[in-house]
């Protein structure tokens, strides 16, 4: 058996793209422990950090819900950043053969849900501003989320009859919006909810109190209250 190699903690915090104290405080909570050396030093499995980083949802969820720091190379502090990674992304599907006929369509749709955020926050960020992106071509799983208004308060703003995020959420996915550029919100996601009734793409959708599930190849909308209620939105793609 192969002995697992031992990084140290400016080693593994170089990796995930934080800071050493993020690391130290993140071993105290119990987020990612570390193995200490005889004199105290702390030190991580290369395999832990890479299991740690693949938890996509989990490190997105944790960040959106309570504002813990995130990977570098997970965070996109603009739309310029975001268009930059959605195209590397773009190019790495490209090459999988199996994902010729559906590639498009995923960049798509996590174009449409992250240019949401952006466009819709924009200059009312309540405190940090950009958007979580992440993906794994091999689990098939694209991530996304902000610490943005949500969706309830961006359609306020042309629909003030509206009380809960439900029925916030329903409406995003399901009506046409009217007003004045560019306060024409959330139209985007009934492109979205088109794309993933016609094909084998799924979508998890968290926005306040409400969850959103478009289930592969359907139409109908399962909305429930969410376990967890947060501020801004978190998105899960699979394909």
């Amino acid at each position: 058996m192969t002995k697992e190699e031992l990084i140290s903690i400016s080693e593994a915090a170089s990796i995930l793209g934080v800071s050493i104290d993020t690391l130290r405080r993140w071993d105290q909570s119990g987020k990612l422990s570390s193995i200490k050396s005889e004199g105290g030093h702390r030190n991580y499995y290369r395999s832990q950090i890479e299991i740690f980083l693949n938890d996509l949802f989990g490190l997105a969820k944790d960040w959106v819900l309570k504002g813990t720091e995130l990977p570098s190379k997970f965070y996109c502090s603009n739309s310029a950043a975001f268009q930059t990674k959605l195209t590397k992304m773009q190019d790495l599907l490209s090459g999988v053969p199996e994902l010729a006929p559906l590639f498009p369509l995923v960049v798509a749709v996590a174009g449409e849900i992250g240019n949401n955020s952006f466009d819709h926050n924009l200059g009312k960020w309540p405190d940090t501003p950009g958007i979580f992106f992440a993906y794994d071509i091999h689990k098939k799983a694209v991530v996304l989320g902000d610490r943005g208004l949500g969706v309830l308060e961006t359609l306020k703003r042309v629909k003030s009859e509206l009380n809960t995020d439900a029925e916030a959420t329903e409406v995003a996915f399901t009506e046409i919006l009217s007003g004045r550029s560019p306060e024409s919100r959330g139209n985007g996601l009934k492109f979205v909810r088109k794309v993933v009734a016609e094909n084998p793409i799924g979508l998890l959708f968290q926005t306040g109190s409400a969850e959103l599930i478009l289930t592969k190849g359907s139409n109908e909308l399962d909305i429930k209250a969410s376990p967890q209620p947060f501020r801004g939105c978190l998105a899960l793609i699979t394909f």
